[in-house]
């Protein structure tokens, strides 16, 4: 997705991307993760670098 859309209004450009998103995957949700995790796993062989986070663990209220 390196193409580059000229629109006046910006949510017209979201509409855009939803639309090349849905024809390439549909609507499944699971195709997309899977794609996306395969541009990761590309780009990390690449050589490129990630900053990743730990997971917020929210602390136990009982005693």
């Amino acid at each position: 997705m390196t193409e580059s859309f000229e629109f006046e209004d910006p949510i017209d450009e979201v509409y855009a991307v939803r639309r090349k998103i849905s024809s390439r995957y549909g609507n499944d949700v699971r195709k997309i993760v899977a794609a996306a995790r395969e541009w990761l796993k590309q780009d990390v062989t690449a050589g490129r670098v990630y900053v990743s986070f730990p997971s917020a663990r929210i602390a136990s209220t009982t005693a």
